[in-house]
Protein backbone atom coordinates (compact mmCIF):
# COMPACT_ATOMS: atom_id res chain seq x y z
CA UNK A 1 0.00 0.00 0.00
CA UNK A 2 0.81 3.73 -0.91
CA UNK A 3 1.23 6.47 1.26
CA UNK A 4 -1.31 8.25 -0.21
CA UNK A 5 -3.81 5.18 0.22
CA UNK A 6 -2.79 4.32 3.65
CA UNK A 7 -3.55 8.58 4.35
CA UNK A 8 -6.91 8.05 2.77
CA UNK A 9 -7.44 4.51 5.11
CA UNK A 10 -6.40 6.50 7.93
CA UNK A 11 -8.73 9.36 7.45
CA UNK A 12 -11.73 7.05 6.81
CA UNK A 13 -10.75 5.76 10.82
CA UNK A 14 -10.74 8.90 11.58
CA UNK A 15 -13.86 9.90 10.57
CA UNK A 16 -15.84 6.57 11.56
CA UNK A 17 -14.69 7.62 15.04
CA UNK A 18 -15.36 10.90 14.97
CA UNK A 19 -19.28 10.04 13.85
CA UNK A 20 -18.90 7.19 16.22
CA UNK A 21 -19.18 9.39 18.83
CA UNK A 22 -21.41 11.86 18.10
CA UNK A 23 -23.77 8.95 17.34
CA UNK A 24 -22.86 8.19 21.00
CA UNK A 25 -23.02 12.04 22.33
CA UNK A 26 -26.49 12.40 20.26
CA UNK A 27 -28.26 9.43 21.44
CA UNK A 28 -27.32 9.62 25.56
CA UNK A 29 -29.06 13.46 24.70
CA UNK A 30 -31.77 11.64 23.37
CA UNK A 31 -32.05 9.29 26.08
CA UNK A 32 -31.82 12.40 28.49
CA UNK A 33 -34.12 14.55 26.85
CA UNK A 34 -36.46 11.68 26.90
CA UNK A 35 -35.88 10.80 30.86
CA UNK A 36 -36.55 15.14 31.81
CA UNK A 37 -40.05 15.33 29.80
CA UNK A 38 -41.30 12.08 31.80
CA UNK A 39 -44.10 13.62 34.18
CA UNK A 40 -44.40 11.76 37.78
CA UNK A 41 -46.93 11.70 40.64
CA UNK A 42 -47.24 9.77 43.53
CA UNK A 43 -50.51 7.83 44.35
CA UNK A 44 -51.87 6.46 47.46
CA UNK A 45 -53.65 3.96 47.41
CA UNK A 46 -55.05 0.98 49.86
CA UNK A 47 -52.09 0.78 52.39
CA UNK A 48 -49.50 1.76 49.38
CA UNK A 49 -47.55 4.69 48.31
CA UNK A 50 -46.53 4.13 44.63
CA UNK A 51 -44.32 6.91 42.32
CA UNK A 52 -45.56 6.14 39.25
CA UNK A 53 -45.09 7.77 35.22
CA UNK A 54 -47.93 9.58 33.74
CA UNK A 55 -49.23 8.48 30.53
CA UNK A 56 -51.67 11.53 29.07
CA UNK A 57 -50.77 12.13 25.97
CA UNK A 58 -51.30 9.58 22.94
CA UNK A 59 -47.55 8.57 22.34
CA UNK A 60 -47.53 8.03 26.49
CA UNK A 61 -50.58 5.93 26.55
CA UNK A 62 -49.48 3.92 23.27
CA UNK A 63 -46.03 3.51 24.55
CA UNK A 64 -47.39 2.72 28.39
CA UNK A 65 -44.43 0.07 30.30
CA UNK A 66 -43.68 -1.61 26.74
CA UNK A 67 -39.95 -2.47 26.99
CA UNK A 68 -39.22 -2.11 30.81
CA UNK A 69 -37.41 -4.88 31.67
CA UNK A 70 -38.15 -4.26 35.61
CA UNK A 71 -40.93 -2.36 37.71
CA UNK A 72 -39.79 -1.34 41.54
CA UNK A 73 -41.68 -2.58 44.15
CA UNK A 74 -42.84 0.99 44.09
CA UNK A 75 -42.71 2.45 40.76
CA UNK A 76 -45.99 1.90 37.45
CA UNK A 77 -48.28 4.01 35.07
CA UNK A 78 -51.45 6.16 35.73
CA UNK A 79 -53.26 6.17 32.52
CA UNK A 80 -54.84 9.19 32.23
CA UNK A 81 -57.86 9.30 29.72
CA UNK A 82 -59.88 12.36 28.27
CA UNK A 83 -63.24 11.23 29.12
CA UNK A 84 -64.94 8.22 31.55
CA UNK A 85 -65.13 5.58 28.98
CA UNK A 86 -63.72 1.24 28.14
CA UNK A 87 -60.04 1.75 28.39
CA UNK A 88 -58.67 -0.49 27.13
CA UNK A 89 -54.91 -2.25 28.48
CA UNK A 90 -53.07 -5.23 26.61
CA UNK A 91 -49.41 -6.26 27.36
CA UNK A 92 -47.54 -5.23 24.22
CA UNK A 93 -43.73 -5.66 24.59
CA UNK A 94 -44.46 -5.92 28.47
CA UNK A 95 -41.46 -7.96 30.20
CA UNK A 96 -42.73 -7.97 33.66
CA UNK A 97 -46.06 -8.76 35.41
CA UNK A 98 -48.21 -6.09 36.81
CA UNK A 99 -51.69 -6.05 38.11
CA UNK A 100 -54.06 -3.38 36.47
CA UNK A 101 -56.38 -0.93 37.89
CA UNK A 102 -59.57 0.65 36.44
CA UNK A 103 -60.66 4.15 38.43
CA UNK A 104 -63.34 6.42 37.72
CA UNK A 105 -63.01 10.15 37.52
CA UNK A 106 -63.24 10.00 41.48
CA UNK A 107 -60.64 8.31 41.71
CA UNK A 108 -62.49 5.50 43.45
CA UNK A 109 -61.43 1.52 41.53
CA UNK A 110 -64.14 0.56 39.60
CA UNK A 111 -62.10 -3.26 38.55
CA UNK A 112 -58.80 -4.87 39.20
CA UNK A 113 -57.45 -7.63 37.12
CA UNK A 114 -54.56 -9.07 39.05
CA UNK A 115 -50.88 -10.64 37.90
CA UNK A 116 -51.23 -9.94 34.61
CA UNK A 117 -48.26 -11.67 32.80
CA UNK A 118 -46.86 -10.68 29.59
CA UNK A 119 -48.39 -12.33 26.21
CA UNK A 120 -47.36 -13.37 22.99
CA UNK A 121 -49.35 -12.18 19.88
CA UNK A 122 -51.73 -11.76 19.10
CA UNK A 123 -52.24 -10.06 22.47
CA UNK A 124 -55.33 -10.34 24.93
CA UNK A 125 -56.92 -6.90 25.55
CA UNK A 126 -58.72 -6.22 28.86
CA UNK A 127 -61.31 -4.17 29.58
CA UNK A 128 -63.32 -2.93 33.00
CA UNK A 129 -67.06 -3.52 32.65
CA UNK A 130 -67.99 -0.08 33.96
CA UNK A 131 -66.53 2.76 32.57
CA UNK A 132 -63.20 4.18 34.51
CA UNK A 133 -61.04 7.50 34.17
CA UNK A 134 -57.82 6.33 35.14
CA UNK A 135 -55.80 3.30 34.86
CA UNK A 136 -53.12 2.32 37.25
CA UNK A 137 -50.34 -0.21 36.48
CA UNK A 138 -48.32 -1.70 39.28
CA UNK A 139 -46.16 -4.39 39.99
CA UNK A 140 -48.00 -8.01 40.00
CA UNK A 141 -48.80 -8.12 43.66
CA UNK A 142 -49.66 -5.20 44.68
CA UNK A 143 -53.30 -4.92 44.54
CA UNK A 144 -53.69 -8.12 47.08
CA UNK A 145 -50.15 -6.66 49.37
CA UNK A 146 -52.09 -3.56 50.18
CA UNK A 147 -55.36 -4.51 49.68
CA UNK A 148 -56.29 -2.56 46.34
CA UNK A 149 -60.04 -3.12 45.63
CA UNK A 150 -63.55 -1.94 43.96
CA UNK A 151 -64.60 0.67 45.91
CA UNK A 152 -60.97 1.97 47.39
CA UNK A 153 -60.19 5.67 46.68
CA UNK A 154 -56.84 6.57 45.38
CA UNK A 155 -55.40 10.40 46.51
CA UNK A 156 -53.08 11.71 43.44
CA UNK A 157 -52.45 14.79 40.72
CA UNK A 158 -52.44 14.42 37.54
CA UNK A 159 -49.91 17.40 37.45
CA UNK A 160 -47.09 15.51 38.23
CA UNK A 161 -43.35 16.57 38.38
CA UNK A 162 -40.86 16.30 35.97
Amino acid sequence: MNAKSASIVQRIIVWVIVLGVLAGVGYCVWAVVQQMNKTYTTVDIGKGTFRVEVADTDETRARGLGGRQELGKSEGMLFVAEKDGDIPIWMKDMRVPIDIIWLDAKKKVVHVKRDVWPDNEPHEVYHTPVPARYVLELPAGSAKEHSIKPGVTARFTTEGKR
